[in-house]
């Protein structure tokens, strides 16, 4: 059976409990600022849509019936409800204080936004804001509000999202010192037939792959490891499982690697997706302008359009902003004590 109320909207509701609360159609008219006939007109189709009379009529004004007095009381409660909606929704727009949901790819969010995060935790705008934080390995739907911002690697298809490009990844081949001198340093990339090869297989990632390189057969028959997760791949290599791609800024991250310079770069777009409504809330406005800083090519122009060597990353790094972005992310052992 059909639900009693379904298709009833909220200005019949609100013209129902005004009638109501005035006992007159002329003084609920006057009160909305609309005709009488309106009022009336607006019951009508209230009755028609339940089934049931509503008020009786009388020339003393009107008085609810039996069954109006049953649904009386949950036409207050979405009443309420309807006011509690826009109260939050005012305090929304201007609170700085709520949750924010943002899905960004496993690896630019473990290993370049998680280190940011305690920045915007401290200043003004994040001060009160709970940021629920998910690595994904594929593209949330953001429509649905899986995550109220997406930061992924392939660009949104929805029509109904805004969208924006942040910046680029660019991604080349590093090793471990250690396989470099077991096996020596490729030098161009012909020699990596001769290597094995670490890959990380994601949706995110399908168009980086090296059978297109180097054939399929061949492709196949030099990976040596696959994984789906960033910080199990960067790991691999760094403990010298073979040579596999990791972003130009890999070598600041801590771990002993080595970019292997045989002209391979590959280049992908870093994009933002948000629901239409996430931008009237003053808090997820101020995370919105934060995150795009975070992927600013002036302040981090790795993330340009433009490839950046890491010899030049390690310059920037080295710098006092810079110099420790990283730190506690691979500790340092004395092991002669």
């Amino acid at each position: 059976m059909e639900h009693p109320w379904r298709g009833v909207d909220w200005d019949s509701v609100r013209i129902f409990l005004l009638v109501d609360r005035h006992r007159s159609f002329r003084a609920a008219s006057d009160a909305l600022g609309i005709g009488v006939n309106t009022v009336r007109n607006a019951i009508g189709r209230l009755e028609d849509q339940l089934g049931y009379k509503l008020f009786y009529r009388d020339v003393g004004g009107v008085r609810l019936t039996a069954e109006g007095r049953r649904v009386i009381s949950s036409a207050r409660e979405v009443e309420q409800s309807m006011s509690d909606m826009w109260r939050v929704a005012q305090t929304s727009a201007t609170t700085r204080a709520g949750p924010i949901y943002l899905a960004i790819t496993e690896g630019l969010g473990s290993f370049w936004l998680t280190p940011r995060l305690t920045e915007f935790m401290e200043s003004d705008d994040g001060r009160d804001v709970q940021i629920n934080l998910q690595c994904a390995m594929r593209s949330v739907d953001v429509l649905r509000l899986e995550a109220d911002i997406s930061v992924q690697l392939t660009e949104p298809s929805a029509p109904e999202l805004i969208k924006r490009r942040l910046g680029y990844l660019h991604t080349i081949p590093f090793a471990s010192r250690s396989y470099l001198e077991k096996y020596g340093t490729p030098r161009t990339i012909a020699d990596l037939i001769n290597h094995r090869l670490v890959v990380q297989q994601t949706e995110q990632l399908q168009h980086i792959d090296f059978s297109a390189v180097f054939g399929i057969d061949l492709g196949e028959r030099i990976v040596k490891l696959n994984t789906n997760f960033a910080s199990a791949h960067y790991w691999a290599i760094a403990k010298g499982a073979g040579i596999g791609l990791l972003p130009n800024y890999a070598i600041a991250i801590g771990a002993d690697v080595v970019p292997v310079d045989i002209d391979l770069v590959f280049r992908v777009d870093i994009w933002m997706s948000l629901h239409p409504e996430v931008r009237k809330t003053a808090r997820h406005r101020a995370f919105i302008d934060w995150l795009a800083d975070s992927f600013s090519d002036r302040r981090f122009p790795w993330f340009g359009e433009s490839f950046m060597p890491p010899s030049a990353i390690t310059e920037h790094f080295s710098q006092s902003d810079l110099a420790t972005y990283f730190r506690g992310l691979t500790p340092i052992y004395n092991y002669s004590t």
